[in-house]
């Protein structure tokens, strides 16, 4: 695959995934060796592109957007930055259970007036994490439950399982506080 101004698909991906990620432009420009113009025509271009190139290959949107999931790859590998590795998260939510737990946790407070980010910091992620942690277990369902499977039943079933453990879980663990949000509202 032909690199844009010098940067190859891999590193425009690195990139949009530290970008989304929190890191700055200017380091992004700095780490490519680029003048912010050359980057924003870049990434206009390899945007672009990136359709043409799915409808040749579908796999590179999965490439894609394992980017986002680890960006620390190609010129971004050994760059010094706030994202965590993606081993390092999977070290806090090593399986889709304990993915499911968090998710599940966040929904049902959620209903009960807690914030879902203050779910998440109890687990010691923060969004940037969770971001990561959520394109990671969303690839691997995806993959997961590939319909050309023979066993994609069995596997349905067994994520189904799971996700509804944990929904029975935390509906019971928060059945007793109940918010009425129209309590002070009189008619």
């Amino acid at each position: 695959m032909d690199a844009i101004n010098g940067v190859t698909f891999e590193d425009w991906g690195a990139a949009c995934g530290n970008i989304a990620q929190g890191m700055d432009v200017e380091e992004i420009c700095k780490i490519l060796g680029i003048e912010l113009p050359v980057w924003q025509k870049t990434n206009e271009e390899w945007g672009g592109k990136l359709g043409d190139l799915m409808a040749q290959d579908m796999s590179l949107a999965t490439t894609y957007s394992e980017y986002f999931t680890n960006p620390k790859v190609g010129k971004f590998a050994n760059v010094a930055s706030d994202v965590p590795a993606l081993d390092s998260l999977l070290v806090k939510v090593p399986d889709f259970d304990a993915y499911q737990k968090i998710i599940n946790h966040q929904s049902a407070a959620s209903q009960h007036g807690i914030d879902p980010v203050a779910i998440i910091e109890q687990y010691g992620l923060n969004l940037q994490h969770w971001g990561q942690l959520n394109m990671h277990y969303s690839s691997y369902s995806q993959e997961y439950l590939n319909t050309d499977y023979p066993e994609y039943e069995q596997r349905f079933r067994e994520i189904s399982g799971i996700m509804k453990k944990w929904e029975d879980y935390w509906a019971e663990h928060y059945k007793n506080d109940a918010v009425d949000l129209g309590e002070d509202i009189d008619f």
